[in-house]
């Protein structure tokens, strides 16, 4: 069996690419003008501003490998949770393993587009302590699931769902020890910086104002209070006009960053 033309693309990005550790492979894997959206940057332009710092990071870890848990193929986008892993030489050969989901939308058979949230707060622990956490077993067939269109009752159950994503017991988080989300942030407004929905799955990006709750514990308690912003990436299933599962990825690290700029300034 052939795999579709978006299986191939986020096929392309994950093996091809990432795990082959094959820049060539972006040739027919994105578009030339493909811009990525992550932790609050944008990487505008594929050669120019993607590329290099992709190409740092497989330099950095050599052995990169992608492990991918889910994927949801649409005809408008298609989007992923995974695992990369691998060893680091500027840490000394320590090993770590971070999770994080990414969306894409599309531009004929190429990701043109990508919206993108990887817990490098949890891999920042793993290569100070040497200390991997586990990777969980990839998707049996990641590449062999149906293509499916856009869905307007998808698409309203989530924006429905989208103000209380924080307290939904479906909500289920994409991270491994530290503090939680909830922990962090107390959730004032979310926003959709992206959605696409494909039949009754659906995967969006979500940006969170709100007010930071204290999670941290080597920021200082003062900053309790402080208004923080919170960047998402989700895939989301739903059922019976309810969101049934919602994976999220969240920027712990951006929002560690931002507070203890905030402290030293």
């Amino acid at each position: 069996m052939t795999p579709s033309p978006q299986a191939r693309a986020l096929r392309g990005f994950a093996i091809d690419f990432l795990t082959a550790h094959d820049p060539s492979a972006v040739a027919w894997v994105m578009d030339p003008a493909y811009r990525l959206s992550i932790g609050g940057h944008l990487f505008d332009g594929r050669d120019d501003r993607y590329l290099p710092a992709t190409v740092a990071q497989l330099d950095q870890f050599p052995g990169l490998t992608v492990t991918v848990h889910d994927t949801i193929l649409g005809t408008e986008g298609v989007a992923m949770r995974f695992t990369e892993h691998g060893a680091s030489l500027r840490d000394d050969g320590r090993m770590a393993a971070w999770r994080g989901i990414t969306l894409f939308r599309l531009a004929g058979d190429r990701l043109s587009h990508g919206w993108a949230e990887e817990d490098y707060f949890a891999r920042k622990r793993q290569l100070k302590s040497g200390i991997a956490d586990p990777v969980e077993p990839p998707a049996l067939a990641p590449w062999d699931r149906p293509v499916l269109p856009p869905d307007t009752d998808t698409d309203a159950i989530v924006r429905d769902w989208l103000p209380r994503w924080h307290t939904d017991p479906a909500t289920e988080a994409v991270l491994v020890d530290g503090p939680s989300f909830d922990d962090l942030v107390a959730v004032e407004t979310a926003t959709l910086s992206h959605l696409f929905t494909a039949g009754p799955r659906a995967a969006c990006h979500i940006v969170c104002d709100g007010r930071y709750t204290g999670g941290f514990t080597d920021i200082d308690a003062a900053l309790v209070g402080e208004p923080v912003v919170l960047r998402l990436a989700a895939m989301i299933d739903t059922a019976e006009g309810r969101v049934t599962r919602a994976q999220v990825s969240g920027d712990r690290l951006g929002l560690h960053r931002d507070l203890i700029n905030r402290h030293r300034g």
